[in-house]
C-alpha cells in the first residue's frame, strides 16, 4: 500500500514535503500515542477509572489553559473553557491537584490539544454508551467540526513558515507532556522509580 502510495504522489507531482497539518500530527504523533499509553486501563474498563480519567483531564486541561496568556482564537478558547466547565461539574466536591505553570504554550499548540480533546470525547462518548456507563456532562458536547477546520486552515497556511510551525509541534508535544503529568497525578500508569 505504501508503495502504491508513492507512485500516486510521484505521478502528481507530490514528492515535495506533507502540508503544515500533516506535519504537524506525524510530528506529535509519538507524544499523543504516549498519552493514550497512560490511560490505556480506563479505555480497557472505564468504570472503575471513570472518576480517575475525569480529573486528570481536569487537571491537564487546566495546566493547559494556564500557559496559554491567549487562546489563538476565541472560539477555541471557549471550547477549553467549557470543557473544563463541564469537567469541574462531572467532578463537584472533589479536590483537584494543579500542575505548575512553566513557560507559555504557543497558542496555536493550546488549540491543537484542546479540538484534539473535544474530538477525543466524540470517541469516548461512544465507548462509555457501548459498555453501558452513565456519559459525564465533559463528554455531551457534539464535536468542533467547523472549529477544526478553522485550525486546520490557519495551520496549513504556515507553508513556508517552519520556525513558526516548529514552534507549534514543540509546544504541542509539551503540552501532551502535561497530559502525561496529570495522568501520573491521578494514579495513571505511574513510571518505574530509579534509585
Amino acid at each position: 500500500m505504501k508503495m502504491l502510495y508513492q507512485r500516486v504522489a510521484a505521478l502528481h507531482g507530490a514528492a515535495s514535503r506533507p502540508s503544515p497539518i500533516s506535519q504537524l500530527r506525524e510530528a506529535t504523533a509519538a507524544a499523543h500515542l504516549s498519552v493514550e499509553h497512560v490511560f490505556a486501563d480506563f479505555m480497557a474498563a472505564p468504570g472503575p477509572y471513570l472518576t480517575p480519567f475525569l480529573a486528570a483531564q481536569l487537571t491537564a486541561l487546566t495546566a493547559l489553559r494556564a500557559h496559554c496568556a491567549r487562546p489563538a482564537i476565541e472560539e477555541d478558547g471557549e471550547i477549553l473553557d467549557d470543557l473544563i466547565q463541564d469537567l469541574s461539574n462531572d467532578l463537584r466536591g472533589k479536590v483537584i491537584p494543579v500542575l505548575p505553570v512553566g513557560r507559555a504554550l504557543d497558542p496555536e499548540a493550546v488549540s491543537y490539544l484542546t479540538l484534539g480533546s473535544r474530538l477525543g470525547t466524540e470517541v469516548i462518548r461512544r465507548h462509555l454508551v457501548h459498555t453501558g456507563i452513565r456519559v459525564p456532562s465533559a463528554f455531551g458536547a457534539g464535536p468542533p467540526s467547523l472549529a477544526w477546520q478553522a485550525f486546520r486552515a490557519r495551520i496549513n497556511a504556515l507553508e513556508g513558515e517552519p520556525a513558526a510551525l516548529d514552534t507549534v509541534i514543540q509546544d504541542a508535544c509539551r503540552g501532551f507532556s502535561l497530559f502525561r503529568a496529570a495522568a501520573y497525578l491521578h494514579g495513571f500508569d505511574r513510571p518505574e522509580r530509579t534509585s
